[in-house]
């Protein structure tokens, strides 16, 4: 078996038949791959949509594993346990794949621990679906993650989509998704890429994803800045695990520099609906001892000035922020 496809599925009866059919869609025969359906406990009818669609066409290398509902992480890392493909590549429920890519990309692929591609971005609006933006390496290279993690700095892909893995690679390293985590993409793949010895970076395209429209002050959700710290600050013990050489601190401290920038904005976008939030995040983050030398130390100057700043105006890092934000 050459590559198990998992995907990851919570209530998406709307998508999981497009994103099923594309995985379907393929120049590769049914013995070379399998695609695990991840239910996490939904509630609608997307497992009874899977299992109809097995059915009718005979996929005999498609199967649904049921589990309570856990949570993305928790999805995905079942969803790796039951695979046996020597590569695996996430895919979101609600995404897709372009059709006959996999013969390609199990291609590029070969031998490698991580291989990173690139993808396009499609919104629905007024009913019908609409290409947006497009994501793509200029040109195919192979190097070493530590290579990667300093070539791409705070331009390093968090979305775990975006890359096929290595299983081997991901077992010997106990590479896992952290239960519970929301942005848990962010935690993950500085910490894959830094590890891997061998990338391969691809110009292909093969990733379908698609953005919902909203806005961030819309979408209120506090716990998601509770999160970016906590994917912050496990990224920074990791810094100190000895897994990160020197020459690569620079970049990872710019990678989780660009990760509490993310919790400055939300906690922005969402003092609207509470007042007092700049004020505790500030605490906490005040709290949190090692944020200023993490941003005095990253790769890029605009870090370097932000923790400059902050380090004067300790009280108000999102304003901080939202003064350099206007230059950006």
């Amino acid at each position: 078996m050459k590559l198990s496809i998992i995907i990851p599925m919570y209530n998406a009866g709307g998508f999981i038949g497009t994103c099923l059919r594309s995985c379907m869609s393929q120049d590769l025969s049914r013995d070379e791959y399998e695609v695990i359906v991840v239910n996490d406990g939904s509630t609608d009818d997307g497992p009874a949509v899977v299992r109809g669609m097995i059915e009718s066409n005979g996929w005999d290398n498609v199967r649904v594993v049921d589990r309570e509902n856990g949570g993305l992480s928790a999805a995905r890392n079942t969803g790796f346990g039951e695979a046996s493909g020597e590569y695996i590549w996430f895919v979101d429920a609600d995404d897709w794949i372009q059709d006959n890519c996999l013969g390609r990309l199990l291609e590029k692929v070969e031998g490698q621990d991580v291989l990173v591609l690139g993808a396009v971005d499609y919104c629905r609006h007024e009913g019908t679906m609409q290409k947006g933006d497009v994501f793509s390496y200029p040109e195919e290279v192979s190097r070493s993650g530590p290579e990667h993690l300093m070539a791409m700095s705070e331009r390093l892909k968090m979305c775990v989509p975006f890359s096929i893995l290595n299983r081997k690679f991901l077992l010997d390293n106990g590479l896992r998704f952290v239960p519970g985590l929301i942005h848990e993409d962010a935690e993950f793949m500085p910490r894959a890429i830094c590890i891997a010895k061998t990338v391969h970076v691809t110009t292909m395209t093969p990733y379908c994803r698609l953005v919902r429209q909203g806005s961030l002050s819309r979408d209120y959700n506090p716990a998601r800045v509770n999160a970016l710290l906590e994917v912050a600050s496990r990224l920074h013990s990791f810094t100190g695990s000895g897994k990160v050489g020197e020459e690569q601190l620079p970049s990872m401290n710019s990678i989780i520099s660009n990760v509490l920038n993310q919790s400055f904005k939300l906690v922005k976008a969402f003092s609207v609906h509470d007042a007092g939030l700049e004020r505790r995040f500030s605490e906490e983050f005040r709290s949190m001892g090692w944020t200023r030398k993490t941003f005095l130390k990253a790769k890029e100057f605009k870090y370097r000035l932000e923790g400059a700043l902050i380090s004067i105006f300790p009280k108000h890092p999102v304003k901080v922020y939202s003064l350099l934000a206007r230059f950006r």
